[in-house]
């Protein structure tokens, strides 16, 4: 297993024309009709898998492409004449690293200054939010937090899990679909694959698609989330559940004279309003339920695609000029017909019509599959 610049390639090809299908699938429904909406989930955490993992296996077959990768490779190490030596590989490198680094910083600080401060808020000790939440979680109930520094419902955590609540009083029935809701996210562990996605978008900063990838995968998750908390609901209470998370998006929207720093969270996880019609339709849609076998074939299609992005790649092809070579009269042809090989105790020769070349193991095994004769012992000849 090795990592090259032709499988780096070849991990920006397959993951960006994947992103890009998906995305175009997914927005006309046909991807969620066929995989649903977490089997979407499945196949974008697919693309995330093939970018992290930019490298060739040993059965990886490489195709020669000289037409397009020949150029490629030659603009790649073309040597830069500024009198420092440098090849214009070296340089991209150093501004992919420094744009990388710099990216995952500010990421790395934003996280610990939200871990930081959220952290460091008493939880709440409203009865009525904690007997809607004890009602609702079956798994360990996470802390919950109201705050002036959330707009919107939203939860935080990996290890110790919280959920911020807006500062204002909400009816039981809001609760319980609010909770619901977030209660959903933390299960699922949405937050930690949201720090992930924005740690691929830092190391991939220079991609388009990646972004596109990040828009819709959080996307997805909102609907996954709206369709395990709506599943069993009567229309009615579908109802009821998106006028609530309308309602919210209402609150989120209105101008406050707030300006505290730690608003810097509704920048980092907050899904966008202009998909709230979408979340709608699928609530409201009678094919809202998640299907087993969608999902399941969104895990064939994931390994299918996983195996053929890593069966082939693309490189360079370069003739060696014959002028180059160079023949003395004591060089000699070797093949099947005039040479074999000798096997003796553990010990094996490749003995030719001049010479005797002492060769290793695994060598005259190769070298048996090819068509080359192997004798037992040390009387041999033609």
């Amino acid at each position: 297993m090795q990592i090259t610049i032709f499988s780096v390639w070849m991990t920006v090809f397959w993951s960006s024309i994947l992103i890009l299908l998906f995305y175009v699938l997914r927005n006309r429904f046909i991807l969620i009709d066929v995989c649903s909406v977490s089997g979407v989930i499945v196949l974008y955490l697919f693309c995330l898998i093939r970018m992290l993992l930019p490298v060739e296996f040993p059965w990886t077959r490489v195709i020669a492409n000289a037409a397009l990768y020949n150029k490629l490779y030659d603009a790649f190490y073309h040597k830069l004449n500024i009198g420092t030596g440098l090849y214009v590989y070296q340089i991209l490198l150093a501004l992919w690293l420094i744009g990388t680094v710099g990216l995952l910083l500010r990421i790395l600080n934003q996280y610990m200054r939200i871990i930081r401060y959220f952290g460091s808020l008493k939880t709440t000790k409203d009865k009525r939010i904690l007997d809607a939440l004890s009602g609702i979680s079956d798994h360990k109930i996470p802390d919950i937090v109201q705050t002036a520094a959330v707009r919107i419902p939203c939860c935080i955590g990996v290890f110790r899990k919280r959920i911020l609540l807006p500062q204002k009083r909400y009816s039981k029935e809001e609760l319980h679909y609010i909770l619901l809701h977030e209660c959903l996210h933390l299960q699922n562990n949405d937050f930690l694959t949201k720090v992930l996605i924005n740690m691929i978008c830092a190391f991939y900063w220079w991609n388009p698609f990646v972004y596109l990838l990040k828009k819709d995968l959080n996307q997805s998750m909102e609907l996954r989330c709206d369709i395990l908390a709506t599943e069993g609901f009567s229309k009615q209470q579908c109802s009821d559940y998106l006028a609530v998370i309308l309602e919210e998006f209402k609150d989120a929207g209105k101008t406050t004279d707030d300006k505290k720093k730690d608003h810097i969270l509704i920048a980092l996880f907050e899904s966008q309003s202009e998909k709230l019609l979408e979340r709608f339709k699928v609530v409201a849609s009678d094919k809202r339920h998640i299907f087993r076998k969608g999902k399941l074939l969104a895990w064939f299609i994931s390994g299918c695609m996983l195996i053929l992005s890593y069966s082939f790649v693309f490189q360079s092809k370069y003739d060696v000029s014959t002028i180059e070579i160079e023949v003395d009269q004591d060089t000699h042809e070797v093949d099947n017909q005039n040479t074999y090989i000798i096997k003796q105790g553990g010990s094996y020769i490749l003995h030719g019509e001049n010479s005797d070349i002492p060769i290793k193991e695994e060598n005259a095994n190769k070298l048996v599959q090819d068509g080359f004769i192997m004798i037992e012992g040390g009387n041999y000849g033609y």
